[in-house]
């Protein structure tokens, strides 16, 4: 998966001599957590919910006779030090860095051209779809070594009783060497599942880690 096909597209903009008022209600209208800021057709900064937050406090704390905070330019609240991304880089790359840096979005850039904006929704709406999870199935982790003629054991054993594989991810498991196949099959006959798999070998991993 990459960026360019999960982000927001031509997202929403404010520059940085607009007021924070209209930002604010730019984010109030459309339910956006954050706004590009962009100068000259170049991003220069980026705004969030939660710098609106802090400059109307600050302006609490500071007592009357500075204005209202509303009036302030997006320039003096804006964060300028913008991580970004390109459309070419992958959704794990922006669920790392996001994780990582507890970002809420990142703009999303062609050259010096903002042309996206990526959101902790949009990644958890990438993830919903690659995992298939709007459909009923039945999960099932299984344990092997690090043998594609074992997967595709597994997968010919699915392929055998009639049962869909919709997902599967593979991850290292514990001990050099293995994996760990997360599987999302289109039955809800789970303990036939369990039977066969457990009938040609497969190790099944417990729902619940004993104590």
């Amino acid at each position: 998966m990459f960026v360019g096909k999960r982000m927001t597209r031509n997202p929403r903009t404010v520059s940085p001599g607009d007021p924070l008022s209209a930002a604010a209600q730019i984010m109030r209208e459309h339910r956006f957590n954050h706004l590009p800021v962009v100068e000259g057709g170049k991003l220069v900064g980026i705004l969030s919910d939660t710098d609106l937050r802090n400059a109307s406090l600050d302006a609490m704390a500071r007592g009357v006779g500075e204005g209202p905070p509303g009036d302030r330019p997006v320039r003096e609240v804006m964060r300028t030090e913008v991580w970004s991304l390109t459309p070419e880089d992958s959704v794990e790359d922006a669920l790392l860095v996001i994780s990582r840096e507890k970002f809420g979005a990142l703009p999303v850039l062609s050259g010096d051209r903002l042309v996206g904006i990526i959101t902790k929704m949009d990644l958890l709406n990438a993830f919903v779809d690659i995992l298939d999870v709007n459909e009923v199935c039945f999960c099932v982790d299984v344990t092997f070594p690090r043998n594609l003629a074992r997967f595709e054991e597994l997968i010919g054993t699915f392929a055998e009783m009639g049962v869909e594989v919709r997902s599967c991810i593979l991850s290292p498991q514990g001990e050099i060497g293995a994996l760990n196949a997360h599987l999302r099959v289109d039955t809800i006959d789970g303990p036939t599942v369990r039977r066969v798999l457990r009938e040609r070998g497969f190790e099944i991993a417990e729902a619940v880690s004993r104590l």
